[in-house]
């Protein structure tokens, strides 16, 4: 009896969730911090499709590779775009007889198991609760089964440490009201007094543009799309800017491995590739986001040979996927933020002296320390420029010259630093050019 109930207890504990820390927006209402004040970088990956593609021991292995690369966030779709169609893997459906008010107690057991594995691995779960792209306009009657799927998920959710993706990938239009019912439920039903909320917009939008000013949004995501050859950081800048203060990321930048502004995959297509990911993703970090979304096209939906695909997918499997560079380089963005005093950086470029174009492939990002202890110039080219390096100070004291060190996004390694003179134009030559490279300008010690 005894052994049978020490088994027992190890068989829980095997599965038990984790106690995540509580994340709140921090005091400057400009990024993220647990509620013991630690800040709290957002670094996601879209597990999108993970709740009805994979089994419980392919989800593990999942997340003990992102959680490995230093992901902390996972993004994930509660009922996704072909589970109403398809159902799980067990051939559960999301809801009976269809009807979103009625929602199928034994597919969402799954979705709980799923939760419990996230959570395991100290993972946070940022969830989309339906995906919103591709339904028919709503009718009148939709309010109310939304609302009636809102208290499910909250008497069910609604006391986890999680993040709410509401929307998805679609204009509201007619679905803003239903939008804002469904965050109205949510918050009424469970006190959601640990769980922010946001909005996941169509591609090349924010969901500042429909939801700013609304109480229930805690920050804004951008979906930039795509198209790496767009300036995504400008949606980055443009929400940095608005009032009333909220934190800002990129929830859905250009995915790696997937076609250039999603076109037929063929002969001679342009593939997004690790360096239009970083680019993207240092681009709207360094212009004051509270942290990225890295996505890869064969993992999001999980893709195995002899599935179908989506034509803008190269098509390798999902497990090969996972070994794309671009992921193991977003962990190298985070550390370096983490590095530097995460609370206090503050999107500056006005100390980029050179000229800086406002094209993707050519665009300086620089931030800095609000007390002048470091900065940081991002240079997608890899040339020369000038900086104002007069703000870099110990303390109130300019000691006249700096430690300067370049940063290699792709290794995540630093060089040998070099001390520097103080000056409104001091140049900097990166060590290689026509690749990407930051700046790391610090006081002499």
């Amino acid at each position: 009896m005894k052994i049978t109930s020490t088994i027992a207890l190890l068989a829980a504990a095997a599965v038990a969730p984790a106690q995540l820390a509580p994340i709140r927006i921090s005091p400057d209402r400009r990024n993220f911090e647990t509620a013991g004040g630690k800040p709290f970088f957002w670094l996601a990956d879209t597990g999108w499709t993970m709740t009805t593609r994979l089994t419980l021991k392919e989800i593990d292995e999942y997340l003990a590779d992102r959680k490995r690369k230093g992901f902390n966030v996972i993004q994930l779709i509660l009922v996704p775009w072909d589970a109403r169609r398809n159902g799980n893997l067990s051939g559960e459906k999301p809801y009976l007889d269809d009807d979103m008010a009625r929602p199928n107690p034994r597919y969402f057991d799954h979705v709980e198991k799923v939760l419990d594995r996230i959570e395991r691995h100290n993972l946070y779960p940022a969830v989309v609760p339906f995906w919103l792209s591709g339904l028919p306009e709503p009718g009148p009657e939709e309010v109310g089964k939304h609302e009636a799927y809102a208290r499910y998920l909250a008497g069910r959710f609604g006391k986890r440490q999680m993040f709410w993706l509401l929307g998805a990938d679609r204009w509201p239009n007619g679905w803003a009201d239903i939008i804002r019912a469904f965050a109205a439920e949510l918050e009424r039903s469970s006190g959601r007094a640990d769980q922010l909320m946001t909005h996941h917009p169509a591609g090349g939008q924010s969901s500042s543009r429909f939801f700013h000013a609304d109480p229930w949004l805690d920050f804004n995501m951008l979906q930039s799309g795509h198209n790496a050859d767009l300036p995504a950081y400008q949606l980055t800048v443009g929400d940095y800017g608005k009032t009333p203060t909220k934190p800002v990321l990129d929830g859905e930048a250009a995915y790696e491995n997937i076609t250039n502004a999603l076109v037929p995959n063929g002969p001679g297509v342009r593939i997004i590739n690790a360096y239009d990911v970083r680019r993207q993703a240092y681009q709207s970090v360094f212009s004051g986001a509270a942290g990225h979304t890295y996505g890869a096209c064969e993992v999001y939906e999980f893709h195995t040979v002899g599935a179908g695909k989506a034509h803008w997918t190269v098509g390798i499997p999902w497990r090969e996927a996972l070994k794309l560079p671009g992921s193991q380089q977003m962990g190298y963005l985070r550390r370096l933020i983490e590095s530097h005093s995460p609370v206090s950086r503050v999107p500056d470029n006005s100390l980029i002296v050179s000229p800086n174009p406002d094209t993707p492939n050519d665009h300086l990002a620089a931030l800095r320390d609000r007390n002048g202890k470091w900065a940081m110039v991002y240079t997608p080219t890899g040339s020369a420029f000038q900086l104002d390096t007069r703000l870099i100070s110990s303390g109130r004291v300019s000691f006249g010259r700096v430690r300067a060190q370049w940063f290699d996004p792709r290794t995540g390694k630093a060089g040998r630093s070099l001390t520097v003179a103080t000056g409104a134009s001091v140049a900097f030559t990166p060590p290689q050019a026509k690749t990407d490279w930051v700046l790391i300008v610090e006081p002499t010690r």
